[in-house]
Parts: C-alpha cells; sequence; structure tokens
C-alpha cells in the first residue's frame, strides 16, 4: 500500500481534531483582522522606480542641489459665473478662504491673487482665480496631510454663483485612493453575489455554497493583515487591497469548490465522514496544493520588476493564494468534519441535492462522452 500523500495527512489530521484547527484558524483571523485594519498606513499613491535609475538619481541630483525639496502645493480654484477679482463680494469670499485656510490642520501657507498681484493667478476674464496652498511636508507627504483642506473645500458653500475646487498632488492621490476603495466594494459585491448565485446552482445547498466563500473571506482577512505587518518595513501601492480582494475570492472559491464537492460524492458512496474527507484531501486537495504552487511560481517573476506596484500586485497575490491553500488543506477538512452530513443542509428546491457518484447522465457527461467519441477534431 502506497504511502498516503502530504495532503491526505493534513485532511486526517485536521478532521481529527476539528475544534483545535478552527480554533486556532479563529485566532489567527482576529489577530489578521486587527492588523489589516492598520494597513492604509502601510499604502501609498505614489508610483517609485526601485532600483534607483539614472534617472531617478539625477532627479535626486536636481533636487538636492539646485531646486531644493521639491514643495507639497495645492491649489484652490475660485470661479465665478458673473463676479470678477474686480467685485467686492469676489474679493471677500477668497479672502475668507484664505483665513480658514491657513488655519487648517498640514497647512503651512495660503496666499491668493489679491496676495501676490501674479496675472498667471487670474484668468484672462478675471472671473477664476487661484490660492495657491502648501501643505507640510514634501511632495511624498501630501496625501497624508491633504485630508483636511479637501473636506474644508468639500463642505464649503460659497454661495450665488460662485465654485470653489482644489487640485494638487496630494488631492488626486487621496482621490484615486477613495474611488478605488469605493470601486473595490461595488465591484465586489456584486461579484459575491454572482458567485453565491453560481455556487448555489452548483451545491443546491446553502450550507456547501457558503463555505467556499468563507474560505475567500479568511484568505483576504489573512493576506491584507501580512501586507499590513510587512508594510511597516516597505510601502506598498494602495492597488494592493484590490489585488488581493480580487485574487482571494477567485481561487478561495475555487479551491474549496473543488474539495466540498469531491467530499460530497465520497460521503455518498462511502458514508464516512473521515474517509470522505481523507479521500478529498488526496485527490482534490492535493490538485488544489500543485494549483497554488503553480500560481506563487509564476507570480514570484513580477518580484523582479523593479517598480512598486508589480511587486504590490505580485507580494499580495502571493499572500492571499499561501492563505487559500492553506485554508483548503487545514480548515476546510475540519469545517467538513464538524459539519459531516450537514454539509448538505438548505436544499434549494429543484436542485440536485445529493451528488450520486456513479450517475453518468447528464450534461457534462454528454460533453465528455462527444469529445472523447471525436479527439482529433
Amino acid at each position: 500500500m502506497s504511502k498516503p500523500s502530504i495532503t491526505e495527512r493534513l485532511a486526517r489530521a485536521s478532521a481529527g481534531r476539528p475544534w483545535s484547527v478552527v480554533g486556532i484558524w479563529i485566532v489567527g483571523f482576529v489577530v489578521m483582522a486587527a492588523s489589516a485594519s492598520q494597513v492604509g498606513d502601510a499604502l501609498t499613491t505614489e508610483f517609485a522606480i526601485l532600483n534607483n535609475p539614472d534617472s531617478t538619481v539625477g532627479a535626486e541630483l536636481l533636487e538636492e542641489r539646485l531646486r531644493g525639496e521639491e514643495r507639497a502645493l495645492e491649489f484652490i480654484i475660485v470661479q465665478s459665473q458673473v463676479l470678477t477679482v474686480e467685485d467686492v463680494e469676489y474679493q471677500e469670499l477668497v479672502a475668507r478662504v484664505v483665513d480658514d485656510v491657513r488655519g487648517l490642520e498640514g497647512v503651512s501657507s495660503a496666499a491668493s491673487y489679491f496676495d501676490t498681484d501674479a496675472s498667471a493667478m487670474v484668468s484672462a476674464d478675471g472671473t477664476a482665480s487661484l490660492i495657491q496652498v502648501e501643505l507640510e511636508g514634501d511632495a511624498k507627504e501630501a496625501s497624508d496631510n491633504v485630508g483636511p483642506l479637501v473636506d474644508y473645500v468639500r463642505d464649503l458653500e460659497p454661495g450665488g454663483e460662485f465654485e470653489v475646487l482644489v487640485f494638487g498632488q496630494g488631492s488626486v492621490g487621496m482621490e484615486v485612493q477613495e474611488i478605488s476603495e469605493r470601486d473595490l466594494q461595488t465591484g465586489e459585491s456584486i461579484g459575491i453575489s454572482i458567485a453565491l448565485i453560481i455556487l448555489l446552482v452548483v451545491f443546491g445547498a446553502v450550507v456547501a455554497a457558503v463555505l467556499p466563500l468563507l474560505l475567500a473571506i479568511v484568505a483576504i482577512v489573512g493576506a491584507i493583515g501580512v501586507t499590513a505587518l510587512f508594510g511597516q518595513m516597505w510601502s506598498f501601492s494602495f492597488f494592493v487591497v484590490n489585488i488581493i480582494t480580487m485574487i482571494g475570492l477567485a481561487v478561495g472559491i475555487d479551491y474549496a469548490l473543488f474539495i466540498v464537492q469531491r467530499y460530497r460524492e465520497e460521503y455518498a458512496k462511502r458514508g464516512d465522514i473521515t474517509e470522505a474527507i481523507a479521500k478529498a484531501g488526496a485527490t482534490a486537495s492535493r490538485a488544489v496544493l500543485y494549483s497554488g504552487a503553480t500560481v506563487v511560481i509564476a507570480l514570484l517573476g513580477l518580484l523582479l520588476i523593479p517598480q512598486n506596484i508589480y511587486r504590490s500586485i505580485a507580494f499580495g497575490s502571493i499572500v492571499v493564494v499561501i492563505f487559500a491553500v492553506l485554508g483548503a488543506l487545514t480548515l476546510l477538512p475540519a469545517v467538513l468534519k464538524l459539519l459531516g452530513p450537514k454539509i448538505n443542509r438548505l436544499s434549494i428546491p429543484g436542485l440536485r441535492r445529493q451528488p450520486s457518484p456513479d450517475d453518468d447522465s447528464g450534461f457534462w457527461a454528454a460533453v465528455a462522452r462527444g469529445v472523447m467519441g471525436h479527439p482529433v477534431l
């Protein structure tokens, strides 16, 4: 008799002590969730080249010897449909905005056209003018310090025909990050809903359909938590959270679907929970292990590109795949042991409630027979 594979041994061990395994994962999940809540401190909107090429060296020398440190500048645009800079009401609004902005946290100074008399700060028709705002710190810290200024402009009610806007490196970076987070929430909520519908159709039972989603969530939270920890040493692009969520949902659902379906088939055939878990571990889990390893090895190539966005994508993807594989090989067998036949609870009327491993009828069986009957074609 051949020696059991490592995935089968892991499945048996996890099923042998299900509460211990689940407890360890719960503790780890809580720790990673706490760490994940701080991930914002590890993210940046900056586009950075990491191998210090000649262009970067030249820019740093120019900064050091000619230009000095690049300032974090923002520009407030005051525009009117009917009034110009010659009107008292226009001047009063600009003066009020400048006074308010100078008192904001993170603002170093503010000056309007009326302070500098610079023609470049007013439009040709006089209806629009600029207020130059310098933030504390350098340009790289602009996104961290621009929050109070952006909030002030958003909440400002100038009245009349006036419109007040803000623009600059920091506010653009902040806006891009907010849009990314908002789109992530919208996109993934749609994706999760569609995935759940598909899983319900595949399994025909709510309990079985929810398990892959739970594994995906565990993998995503774990990966974001690890990213926040490593972010204390390295700076990651804010895209890393989007990538972790996207890849985590994909592989988490994919891996769990294979294992859960194989377990249900084996349990229907054998009627023994532990043996069904072991068989699923020896087959489906083995495929998951090799699949995950292949994905990780392939993604390692992105780490060779000396650019923070690509390395962030690689790091986030690799970590979430590792969590998904570990969860599929240990957490999933433990949960399946605790559920046992309850995996088929809350069946959906009209859908197959229990898999039949010896059933060779149906659409997919017909497709397989058709392909095998005409292999060359």
